[in-house]
């Protein structure tokens, strides 16, 4: 059981992490390639969306942060 906690947790925050990452980046990339740039941050944003359509799309999870918050 803690390890499946463990496992969503650190899923989670390894997802929030690449999606940052792709988003911080695009100054770095845009002195090199725009069109590589925006499609990284493209790419951060839809990997945001994804994160938080599949934590709140499932009713059960959704359920848990309304009710315990995200602690």
């Amino acid at each position: 059981m803690i390890f499946e906690t463990l496992t969503g947790q650190l899923s989670v925050v390894i997802t929030l992490a690449f999606g940052t990452l792709l988003i911080v980046l695009y100054p770095l990339i845009n002195k090199e390639n725009k069109y590589f740039a925006w499609f990284s941050v493209v790419m951060g944003v839809i990997v945001f969306l994804l994160l938080i359509w599949f934590t709140f799309g499932n009713e059960v999870i959704r359920e848990q942060i309304l009710r315990y918050g995200l602690h």
